[in-house]
Order: C-alpha cells, then structure tokens, then sequence
C-alpha cells in the first residue's frame, strides 16, 4: 500500500534568474518568480535540514526560508459570514 510522505516547501531566493535550473536536484520546482528572483521547492521533510544547510552554502543564493504553511490550522469549521 502506498504511504503518503510529510514534504514540505522551501523558499529560495536568488541573486540572479539563470541559476533556477541548479535548483532541480534539490527538490520538486513548484514556482518561480522571474520579478522577485525566488523559487518554491516541495521535498521530504526529514531532508529538510541539511538541504537548507547546503542550499545557503551556494554563492547563487541570497537566502532560504522553510514554508509555515504546514504549522497553520487547516480546519475551518463554521460559517466564515459575520
């Protein structure tokens, strides 16, 4: 039976546009953003940490932020009318 494995989404931004394709190895690409110069990497969440290590170690990144959108509350119950 297949199990449904905990990914989780870095933000990476970059000092220039033409190094996204480095950025394959890392992770799914899920979006980049020519104006801002950022990507969204989707990868397993127990690979998380040492690839944020590896990734700030690039001289092609400027910075790397882990996505909080797994810590949010995704239950929304009741009526969203006031």
């Amino acid at each position: 039976m297949l199990t449904q494995t905990k990914r989780r989404g870095l933000i990476v931004y970059l000092y220039y546009n033409r190094d996204i394709r480095k950025l394959h190895k890392y992770g799914d690409l899920i979006y980049h953003s020519r104006r801002m110069r950022y990507a969204l990497i989707y990868m397993e969440e127990d690979l998380l940490s040492p690839t944020i290590e590896e990734l700030e170690q690039l001289k092609f990144v400027k910075q790397v932020r882990p996505s909080h959108l797994s810590e949010m509350p995704q239950q929304f119950v009741g009526s969203l009318n006031p």
